[in-house]
């Protein structure tokens, strides 16, 4: 036995030594690397500290070379101070080392005579740099430097005051955080000495070591001709690798060492070192314990391999169990086992001691285990579910049974597998009982619903679904109940929204099971597992009441429109002729009687018309007829307009309007709409207002232009404020007298506000008046429109183109041009009035066209056939009803004036003379 240890001690003498010689190179490489790593980083903070020192010594050059050492020395320095970083103070000190000007006034009349680096300055006649000293005035750890000023810089005085040297205080404080900054390897310290041997940075900081003295055992950081490294422990007491550089090597005046953690860097070569000792070590143990005990306990060795191997099946979740054959002795088995068997096997000698702790397949059956049968019949059991009732609730698991043969095909061993299924059964349990549930929501909700497979293939039809179409999953073709014009839409959209993976619905028509076809909205949304799509969920809501009332309301909306352009057209008609007939009067009324009867009967179709103007304003308004022309407008010759057209109409009630405009303010809205609205509140405030002043404004306000129209008038109470803008309401008008209008005019500036996105604001106070504001959004800066010239008094010998299929409006245009001196040509279409012409032989010089001829010809096409024929732009009015944005489009599309019918006289007069000083 002991000649069997000894050849075992000489064999593995050989590893052991190799073991401890490769620990020993790998310890010793090591340190090699770590002195290097030091080294490497001391290089590069000497570089640094360098570069600091180089720096201060360049701005004590450029201060010295700027000589401002001058009566208003302290004044610069201060500004230069303002420009410096706050860790570096500059100042100069006269002969006396007193300080008399610096960028921080604390230390001016501070005494600098006795630092080592100003004395040294001023013998060398060089840059020095000082030992670490408390700043007197500042009270900061500071690093001094000087530098001496020339004396052919100096002024020569007799007091002593003349600058005789520039000095600089680094703030080791921020010379510490500057190197706590630095990217340096973990474990690792920064150390920087004066050349007194006075620590100045320390990093990391240990508190209250500044300005101590370096310990004994680190003083060679300040001897010696040549950078080094050495193992030596720190301030910290921790053994390091450190490299340093004395003062008198580089050059900068300052000692600076980097300390690498000895034991910290070595500690993952000892790790390394432990961890191929250890299997060595173990595998030591295990020879010298199995030679030690010899061959005769092999029986031995095997419990250990058997602890072993019940070790590590103790770790696994699926039950394993070991038995022998013939005997059936239970020779090994884990935890897991035991809890999914319920007994503990410990107890157990034979296999057939078990009891029948399960239920289900074979093992209810026969009353035997798969273990059982594996061992004594040989049979291999796969996938055999068994089941175990316990009070907290059924466990349930897959065994798997096997026998293994010796070489001879013998049985020796059996083993058994049980892998838990209880927790799995539960979830699938849960997922059946939700699934049920989800199926039996959308079974039972009123809306129709159904289930598509992730391909789109049809799965299940709920029965709202089924109800509705009368169908069944199986029955008939899937699409024969979309009605065929909506199948193809259907299709295209249902393959986009599969492709991509994303909800996706669409409008069809769904056969209900009598035959009606109804529209339906249709929403089908992807349902996920894991980011997978298990299944897409379908609804159909049935919209065909909304639709079909959507559509209904459509159509009345699109007659309302018609309706609204044929009554425009149809009652302004009749007017207009009313108006020119009444004009064609005046050359033949001369009594004071029949005038004062005509004024009466202007007075009335002036009122009229704005009676019509209002109520087709309000119907357009409503009807979403009317679009606005958003533009760049000028304000200031809008309200000029607004102001001079009804000046005479606020000075004939005693009511003087002012126009108060100050500021040539630009907004973004359209012309006509915004001077309605103005107008509307000026003409409210004329009605209401019997004494005093109306003043029309214009002010900026937030980005916006406030418009308002302020009035001495009536004023309106609070609980009419709400009413105001209400159609037809009128303040103070019981016996609703016509003559004030029809309380429509506030209706349509509230329609106007909503639709220009102008908001209006009002404040009155009853008795004492009302101030109506509109802000309007400013815009770039617009042109203002040159002023149309003044109307001529005659037109003898001009000739004048009426179109109209109206005869008597025809005839009352007629009439008026007639009066005017003009020679006329009459038409009631395109046609007649070209035939005319040329019978006439003459060129036109105004045109005046109706908008809607007959045979759904428009004024328009005869303006440009006249224009084509005469070879000439000749001048044109267009006279219309209809106020939609088509026609203002393509007049202004081909130079031609619009009025709307009906027009007075001395409007379409004003419209011609625009139009012939255009042309002109």
């Amino acid at each position: 036995m002991v000649r069997w240890l000894l050849l075992l001690v000489f064999t593995l003498a050989p590893l052991i030594g190799f073991e401890v010689y490769s620990h020993t190179r790998l310890r010793a490489e090591r340190e090699a690397e770590l002195g290097q790593e030091a080294l490497r980083l001391l290089d590069l903070i000497d570089v640094e500290q360098g570069r600091i020192i180089d720096d201060i010594e360049h701005i004590l050059a450029t201060l010295v070379e700027a000589n401002i050492a001058g009566p208003g020395c302290q004044e610069t320095m201060e500004r230069l101070g303002q420009r410096l970083p706050s860790y570096l103070t500059l100042g100069f000190a006269d002969r006396s080392g007193t300080v008399r000007c610096a960028t921080d006034r604390r230390i001016v009349g501070t005494g600098v005579a006795n630092q080592p680096e100003v004395q040294q300055a001023l013998s060398t006649g060089q840059f020095a740099l000082g030992d670490y000293i408390v700043a007197e005035g500042l009270g900061r750890h500071v690093l001094p430097f000087a530098m001496p000023y020339a004396r052919d810089k100096a002024r020569v005085s007799g007091d002593g005051s003349d600058p005789v040297v520039a000095t600089a205080l680094l703030d080791l404080d921020w010379l510490r955080q500057y190197q706590a900054h630095k990217p340096l390897p973990p474990n690792t310290t920064v150390l920087l000495a004066d050349n007194n041997g006075t620590i100045i940075v320390r990093v990391p900081d240990i508190p209250g070591l500044v300005g101590q003295p370096l310990p004994e055992r680190l003083n060679l950081f300040l001897s010696g001709d040549r950078t080094a490294t050495a193992l030596t422990e720190g301030l910290d007491g921790v053994p390091r690798i450190v490299a340093y550089s004395p003062p008198g090597v580089n050059g900068n005046g300052l000692a600076v060492a980097v300390g690498i953690d000895h034991a910290a860097a070595l500690r993952a070569v000892d790790v390394v070192a432990l961890r191929s000792w250890f299997p060595f070590l173990v595998i030591l143990l295990l020879t010298l314990t199995g030679t030690a005990w010899g061959i005769g306990r092999l029986t031995r060795q095997r419990e250990t391999e058997r602890a072993l191997l019940k070790a590590v099946l103790e770790h696994l979740r699926a039950g394993v169990v070991v038995a022998e054959a013939p005997t059936g002795r239970v020779i090994l088995h884990n935890g897991a086992a035991e809890r999914l068997i319920g007994q503990p096997l410990g107890r157990i000698e034979r296999v057939e001691d078990y009891p029948r702790p399960f239920t289900g397949g074979p093992a209810e059956e026969s009353g035997e285990l798969p273990l059982v049968r594996a061992l004594r019949d040989g049979a291999v059991v796969r996938q055999e579910e068994l089941r175990r009732d316990t009070p907290a609730g059924p466990i349930t698991c897959l065994a798997d049974a096997e026998p293994v043969r010796d070489p001879d095909g013998r049985i020796t061993l059996a083993v058994v597998t049980l892998t838990d299924l209880t927790e799995r059964k539960a979830n699938e349990e849960a997922l059946r009982r939700s699934e049920t549930r989800f199926r039996e929501l959308v079974e039972n909700t009123p809306v129709m619903m159904w289930i598509n497979r992730p391909d789109g293939g049809r799965e299940y039809y709920n029965a709202a679904w089924r109800s509705y179409t009368g169908r069944s999953l199986e029955q008939g073709e899937r699409w024969s109940y979309i009605h065929p014009a909506d199948y193809p839409r259907l299709l295209d959209c249902r393959e986009r929204g599969i492709a991509a993976g994303e909800s996706y619905g669409f409008d069809v028509r769904m056969q209900r099971h009598d035959g009606i076809y109804r529209w339906h909205v249709c929403r089908i949304n992807p349902m996920r597992q894991n980011g997978q799509i298990i299944a897409w969920v379908g609804t159909a809501v049935d919209v065909h009441d909304s639709r079909m009332a959507r559509e209904a309301a459509e159509q009345a909306d699109r007659s309302k429109s018609r309706f609204l352009a044929a009554a425009s057209h149809d009652l302004r008609q009749p007017m207009q002729s009313m108006f020119f007939f009444a004009e064609a009067l005046h050359s033949h009324v001369h009594s004071p009687r029949g005038r004062d009867a005509l004024a009466m009967l202007e007075r009335g179709m002036e009122t009229l018309k704005g009676l019509l103007d209002s109520l087709l304003d309000v119907s357009q308004l409503d009807a979403g007829v009317i679009e606005p022309r958003i533009e760049d407008i000028a304000v200031k010759p809008l309200l000029d307009d607004i102001g001079s057209s009804y000046a005479p109409v606020a000075a004939a009630k005693g009511l003087d309007l002012q126009v108060v405009n100050h500021h040539d303010l630009t907004v973004r809205s359209d012309r006509n709409l915004l001077g309605r609205m103005v107008r509307n509140l000026v003409e409210n405030a004329i009605r209401y207002t019997e004494r005093g002043v109306i003043r029309l404004e214009c002010h900026p306000l937030d980005g916006h232009a406030g418009i308002q129209v302020r009035d001495t008038g009536i004023g309106i109470s609070g609980e009419q404020m709400s009413w105001i803008f209400e159609e037809f309401y009128q303040v103070g008008n019981p016996e609703r007298d016509r003559n004030q209008g029809l309380g429509l005019g506030l209706a349509i500036v509230q329609k106007l506000s909503a639709l220009l996105g102008h908001p209006v604001e009002v404040r009155s106070e009853l008795g004492k008046g009302s101030v109506f504001r509109i802000s309007v959004p400013l815009g770039d800066a617009a042109e203002i429109p040159a002023p149309a010239p003044p109307p001529r008094e005659t037109e003898r010998g001009r000739l004048a183109v009426l179109i109209d299929d109206d005869a008597i409006v025809l005839m009352g245009l007629r009439s008026i041009f007639q009066d005017w001196g003009y020679d006329t040509i009459v038409a009631s279409s395109t046609e007649e009035a070209l035939d005319r012409l040329r019978a006439a032989g003459r060129r036109p010089d105004v045109m005046v066209a109706d908008y809607r001829l007959r045979e759904h010809k428009v004024g328009t096409e005869a303006i440009l056939k006249i224009r084509e024929l005469a070879g000439a732009p000749v001048p044109a009015v267009l006279l219309t009803g209809d106020s939609g944005p088509d026609v203002m489009q393509e007049a202004e599309r081909h130079g031609i004036g619009v009025m709307f019918k009906p027009v007075t006289a001395r409007l379409l007069q004003e419209a011609l003379t625009r139009q012939t000083g255009t042309a002109a």
